[in-house]
């Protein structure tokens, strides 16, 4: 075989393996970017797909599996994603206004300079999200682990709402809430 027959083989492979691994259903990707005809789209199969600068402002997507996703500057303001599966995703300047994210999983998600004000976050699971520059105003994080989180400040965990079970990483504490 020629090298340019193997590398056409090679890439060709490559290609359909990095296909295969954006295991998103093409049918709830195509439903959530519908705007118009979005009111739900609970336990959707949106893993590894690119919903970069995405609207889906007070979408449903309750235990949608959005692992591995490109949210980067989404809007997903006041959205329902409450035990979502966001593992892994990219949301960086996102629009996270008022989302419910309560018991959802985000691990290792990247939320750089991502807006959180008045999301909820209790009960979600945390251990590597990056949260470097991220606005945290009025953050719900009462019940949450997030002791292994990447990118927290001192300021941004005195902005949040916390209580006696949130779990803090070594030198950062927050006030309870007074709502």
């Amino acid at each position: 075989m020629q090298f340019r027959q193997v590398l056409a083989i090679l890439l060709g492979l490559a290609i359909f393996s990095a296909e295969s691994a954006m295991a998103a259903n093409s049918r709830d990707v195509a439903r959530a970017k519908n705007v118009g005809a979005m009111g739900e789209c609970n336990r959707c199969d949106l893993s590894g797909a690119n919903l970069e600068n995405g609207f889906f402002q007070l979408g449903v997507l309750i235990e949608a599996n959005m692992s591995g996703a490109n949210l980067n500057g989404a809007n997903l303001a006041g959205a329902q994603l409450n035990r979502a599966n966001l593992s892994n995703a990219t949301l960086h300047y996102a629009n996270l206004s008022g989302t419910r994210l309560e018991g959802a999983d985000l691990r290792g998600a990247d939320f750089s300079n991502a807006w959180l004000n008045w999301a909820w976050l209790n009960g979600a699971q945390l251990d590597g999200a990056n949260f470097t520059n991220a606005i945290f105003i009025g953050v719900q994080i009462q019940g949450a682990d997030l002791s292994k989180t990447i990118g927290l400040t001192k300021e941004q965990v005195g902005r949040a709402c916390a209580d006696s079970t949130t779990k803090f990483p070594p030198g950062l504490r927050a006030s309870y809430c007074r709502m």
